[in-house]
C-alpha cells in the first residue's frame, strides 16, 4: 500500500510541478470612474464627461485593439422613479460614448438599484449614491496579454508571477 501511495505521489509531482514552475503572466488594462447623478438628475456633469472623455483618450493609446465600455446606469431605491432614471442614464452615458467614437456594440449597460447597503453616509448625515460607473477596457483579437509589455499602454496591476 505504501509503495502505490508513493509511487501515485511521485507520478502526481511530476505531472503537476511543470504546470507550477512555469510562469503565468497577466495584467489587468482598463479606465474606470464612478460618480455621484443629484437626485432626479438624468445626466452626467460636464467634469464627468471630462473624465470619461480622458479615460477615452488613453484607451485609444492601446494599439490593435477595439474600446469595450461597460457602463453601470443606477438609481438609489429613494429616488422619485427608478426605473426611468436608470434608463435615462444609461441612455445619456451611452449617447455620449458613442459621440466619443466607441461603437454601439461594444457598449454593454448594466441597469441596478441601489439600496442603503450600497450607499455611504458623509459625515453630516447625508447620502452618497454613486449612481453611475463607466469602465473602458481593449477587445483584442485573440489574447490581450501582449498588451502587458507594450510601452504604449499603462497597466492597471502588473506581472503575476
Amino acid at each position: 500500500m505504501k509503495t502505490k501511495l508513493l509511487a501515485l505521489l511521485v507520478l502526481t509531482a511530476t505531472t503537476v510541478t511543470p504546470w507550477f514552475s512555469t510562469a503565468a503572466y497577466a495584467c489587468t488594462i482598463g479606465e474606470g470612474m464612478e460618480t455621484h447623478v443629484p437626485f432626479g438628475a438624468t445626466d452626467i456633469s460636464n467634469a464627468d464627461r471630462l473624465v470619461i472623455a480622458n479615460m477615452y483618450i488613453e484607451a485609444k493609446k492601446w494599439p490593435d485593439v477595439q474600446i469595450r465600455a461597460e457602463v453601470i446606469a443606477g438609481a438609489y431605491k429613494g429616488e422619485q422613479g427608478v426605473e426611468r432614471l436608470k434608463k435615462l442614464r444609461g441612455e445619456n452615458v451611452k449617447a455620449y460614448l458613442l459621440m466619443l467614437g466607441i461603437k454601439n456594440e461594444n457598449i454593454l449597460t448594466d441597469k441596478r438599484t441601489f439600496t442603503d447597503a450600497m450607499t455611504e453616509r458623509a459625515p453630516d448625515g447625508s447620502l452618497t449614491v454613486e449612481q453611475v460607473s463607466v469602465e473602458l477596457t481593449p477587445l483584442c483579437e485573440g489574447r490581450c496579454g501582449r498588451l502587458c509589455n507594450d510601452p504604449r499602454v499603462t497597466p492597471n496591476s502588473k506581472l503575476i508571477q
